[in-house]
Parts: C-alpha cells; sequence; structure tokens
C-alpha cells in the first residue's frame, strides 16, 4: 500500500508538471513581451548596389539639366532620377537615336494615369500640342511619347515655349510591370541641321 501511495504522488506530480508545460506553451508565452499584429513594420527593401554605387558617383541633378535646355521642359513633381535605368536606357536610346543622343529617366511608384494626366494637362496650353483624352486608353502596357520642341509651341497664355534650336528633346512616359510603377524619359538628341522649326501663323 505504501508503494502503491508514493506511485500515486510521482504520478500526480508528473501530471502537474506536464500540465504547466502545455498550459504555458498554449497560452503563448513569449517571455514577457506583450506582441500584437497591429505593431508588425514591414521590412525595409533592399537596395540594389552595384559596382558604381560603391564607388559614390556624382549625384546628377536631372531637373537642372532639363532646366538648362529650356526652363520651361515640365517635370513630374513625384519623380526621382535614377541613374541604374538612366545606363539602362541609354543602351537603347543610342542604338535607336544615334550615338550623340542622351537620355534621362526618372521614375516614379505614382500610376501611369496620374503621370498621363500631368503631362497631358501640362502640354494642354500650347496650340501645337493636339488635345488627347483626360485618360489614357485601356490597353495592356500604356505608353505615351511627345516631340516637346514641336509640341511645346504657340501656348495660349503668353509663356515659356521650347526654343532650344541646338537640342530635340523627346518625352517618352512608360507604364511598368513592377516597381517603379512608372517610368520617364526624357531623350536629348542633336537638332536636325537648320534647327527645328515651327511654321507661324
Amino acid at each position: 500500500m505504501l508503494f502503491e501511495s508514493g506511485m500515486r504522488i510521482r504520478v500526480g506530480v508528473r501530471a502537474a508538471i506536464l500540465a504547466a508545460a502545455l498550459s504555458a506553451l498554449l497560452c503563448g508565452c513569449t517571455g514577457g513581451q506583450e506582441g500584437s499584429a497591429a505593431e508588425e513594420q514591414v521590412p525595409k527593401k533592399n537596395p540594389i548596389t552595384t559596382e558604381t554605387t560603391a564607388q559614390q558617383q556624382p549625384q546628377v541633378d536631372a531637373r537642372q539639366e532639363l532646366k538648362a535646355i529650356s526652363p520651361a521642359i515640365p517635370v513630374y513633381a513625384g519623380a526621382k532620377y535614377r541613374d541604374d535605368l538612366t545606363r539602362r536606357d541609354s543602351v537603347m536610346v543610342r542604338n535607336q537615336y544615334g550615338a550623340n543622343a542622351q537620355v534621362i529617366t526618372l521614375a516614379t511608384d505614382d500610376s501611369f494615369p496620374q503621370v498621363y494626366h500631368y503631362y497631358t494637362t501640362y502640354l494642354a496650353q500650347f496650340r501645337a500640342y493636339p488635345p488627347q483624352p483626360p485618360f489614357p486608353p485601356q490597353q495592356n502596357w500604356r505608353t505615351l511619347e511627345v516631340p516637346l520642341n514641336q509640341a511645346m509651341q504657340d501656348p495660349f497664355i503668353p509663356g515659356d515655349t521650347l526654343k532650344s534650336q541646338e537640342k530635340q528633346v523627346t518625352l517618352q512616359v512608360a507604364e511598368t510591370e513592377a516597381e517603379p510603377k512608372t517610368v520617364i524619359r526624357y531623350i536629348i538628341t542633336p537638332a536636325a541641321a537648320g534647327g527645328s522649326q515651327v511654321a507661324g501663323k
């Protein structure tokens, strides 16, 4: 009998220890720190590192470069200069427009319709730019290409026009599949012999 009561006590102690461990496990003990799903932090994106990033090339001020050509060239406020995209695009642009062509690539996470609306609204102040619908057409890949030297002539309200005789500036806006959502390219080429001229009224 004594043996049986000792066994019962040991089994009872083991059961109590097991129950305490199981209840602690099921209660989700986190070591004294209370957690909440609302306090979750989004992990930061890793920047793309390249060899040129390590060399710390001087940052190009795209707005200043464009304003040097003409202060009338529109630049989307939410767009940022992307050196990696500019280098990638420069190969394509030189193949298509010639060895003297340059490109400045900006990118934004704003949607294509927002960027499209900004540029078409800005360019609507010029009589040389044909009226466009306020929203882009629904299709898989949306783009906008405008030769700014020809479009930015004869404004309704007297102001700046694109008068650069040495350089032709072409605006390209493209919707992308990934981030950034919209890419904006300014393709700068030497103007044709005699400069780009638009017949006046």
